[in-house]
């Protein structure tokens, strides 16, 4: 294994980091410095290979992302809010994955007033890219790190404590809605504001969802409409989230056999990159595309309704991501026909449906 993230940090910032308590994860940095299993390692694997790219093109900006910026406290060391170090190690992934894909890409200093991450700038053209780290729902959170208190007080000078914590990473459903429904709404209203886009310049949503807490949470059929595993059908989350309109039947174990089956659930609004229409005015996302970052999968979602689309030059590039995955992304490239794509898969999804609620 490779010891690039380790000769980054000091004996006693390795020791500090190792010292941490589980809260309701491991600290970020402490999984990748000591790896237990197969997907921490890939991880490891993913992080170091970006940040290999970092460190040959811009040592500085690791530098400070490590140390903290002036009178800010450190985002990738710090060991009170996980948070900030799970939201460095996101950043130093899509940073490290872009500069493999492209020399066009620089860091954004940050200011006062909202900016993005990075920007990725040819000649005159700008393509500003945010990056979110999705951090665990606030009471799901809470809830995980008092069990993992309360296991450890019982471990304590004693042997074969096992207990069970059921997580919703998403959070708790509201009343009505099923589990796919409550991802759905979350993921669509990720960075809603849209202030690190931009009205002008092509602007990318990155989602990091290479953090511990995702293991089980959410995986690469989440990007496909709708899924299927022992004749029941599932939506996908990621899709419907970006792509998914209002009176979409969400699938959450529905079949088609003639028996006593509960009938699709209806989303209840627009998909983040459909139009809607609020107080008259026309409002259409100001992401053109989001880039969705997996352990071992990237796929790209382009916005069919973009006045701004992402330019072919890009897309020349994204495609040298790491891990990119053509098959499951949904692009205007190489052919501009995205939203007939989008339609077809809608026609099938309200087929589904009518099979699925006749066997209620």
């Amino acid at each position: 294994m490779s010891n690039i993230l380790k000769s980054q940090f000091t004996k006693s910032e390795i020791e500090s980091i190792y010292k941490t308590e589980i809260k309701d994860r491991q600290h970020p940095l402490k999984r990748l410095l000591f790896p237990k299993n197969d997907k921490d390692l890939q991880v490891v694997a993913n992080t170091e290979r970006a940040l290999k790219y970092i460190l040959m093109k811009d040592k500085p900006w690791f530098e400070k992302m490590k140390k903290g910026r002036k009178g800010k406290p450190p985002k990738l060391l710090n060991t009170k809010h996980y948070s900030s170090s799970s939201s460095a190690l996101g950043e130093i992934r899509a940073y490290g994955y872009l500069l493999e894909s492209t020399t066009l890409v620089k860091s954004v200093p940050k200011k006062s007033s909202p900016t993005p991450d990075f920007v990725v700038k040819e000649n005159s053209e700008e393509i500003w890219v945010e990056v979110y780290s999705k951090q665990l729902h606030g009471e799901e959170s809470r809830d995980l790190a008092e069990f993992y208190n309360e296991m450890t007080k019982l471990k304590e000078g004693r042997k074969g404590i096992i207990g069970e914590h059921f997580v919703r990473p998403f959070g708790k459903p509201n009343r009505g809605e099923n589990i796919a429904e409550k991802v759905i709404s979350v993921l669509a209203s990720i960075k809603e504001s849209e202030k690190q886009a931009s009205e002008e310049n092509t602007s990318i949503l990155w989602l990091d969802f290479q953090d511990e807490i995702w293991n089980l949470g959410i995986g690469v059929d989440s990007v496909l409409p709708v899924s299927s595993g022992n004749g029941k059908f599932f939506a996908g989350e990621f899709w419907y989230a970006f792509y998914g309109w209002e009176g979409a039947p969400i699938f959450e174990r529905q079949t088609t056999e003639i028996r006593h089956e509960i009938p699709p659930i209806q989303m209840r609004g627009d998909g983040r990159f459909r139009q809607n229409t609020k107080f008259d005015t026309v409002i259409i996302s100001l992401f053109d595309a989001v880039i969705i970052s997996l352990p071992r999968n990237t796929i790209i979602f382009e916005n069919p309704y973009s006045e701004k689309p992402v330019k072919s030059w890009l897309w020349e590039k994204l495609v040298h991501l790491p891990w990119f995955n053509f098959e499951y992304s949904y692009l205007n490239w190489p052919k501009e026909n995205l939203k007939q794509r989008i339609k077809i898969q809608e026609e099938i999804l309200k087929a589904l449906s009518r099979k699925a609620i006749y066997s209620w």
